[in-house]
C-alpha cells in the first residue's frame, strides 16, 4: 500500500464537564479518575500543521531531523528566537521547535503548546 493511501487514525479530543478540561482518547486518566460523561469537543490527526496567528515568517533554517523548515517569530518583539510551525502529535498535543539566534542552535527540547482544541492557529505569548 502506498503511503498516500494510508488512513490516518483520528484523535478525538473530549471535554470533561466535571473538571472543565480537555483530554484526548489516547489518555486513560479520565476514565479511571473522573468517570463523568465527557463530550466530544473536536477531532484531529497526527501531523496536522497549524499556523501562528500573530507570527511573521523569519526564514528557512536547517533542522537536523526536519531538513529546511520555515521559522516564525512574534511580530513586534525582538527576534531572539524563531519557531517552526506548530504540529499535532500522535497524542493530540501541539508542539514546535525553537531556534535560539543568540546561541546559533536549535533547543534540544520541543516546545509543548498544549492539547489541540479545534482551532487551527496558535498564538505567541
Amino acid at each position: 500500500m502506498e503511503q498516500s493511501q494510508l488512513v490516518q487514525e483520528k484523535i478525538q479530543i473530549y471535554l470533561c464537564e466535571k473538571e472543565n478540561m480537555l483530554f484526548s482518547n489516547k489518555e486513560d486518566w479520565h476514565e479511571k479518575d473522573c468517570g463523568c460523561n465527557a463530550k466530544l469537543h473536536t477531532e484531529t490527526h497526527e501531523g496536522l500543521k497549524l499556523e501562528w496567528s500573530n507570527g511573521s515568517e523569519w526564514g528557512k533554517i536547517h533542522h537536523e531531523s526536519l531538513g529546511e523548515v520555515m521559522t516564525y517569530w512574534h511580530k513586534g518583539t525582538p527576534c531572539y528566537y524563531t519557531y517552526t510551525a506548530p504540529v499535532v502529535d500522535s497524542e493530540g498535543y501541539i508542539y514546535c521547535y525553537r531556534f535560539d539566534h543568540d546561541e546559533g542552535y536549535w533547543d534540544e527540547d520541543i516546545v509543548d503548546l498544549g492539547l489541540y482544541n479545534g482551532i487551527d492557529t496558535c498564538k505567541f505569548g
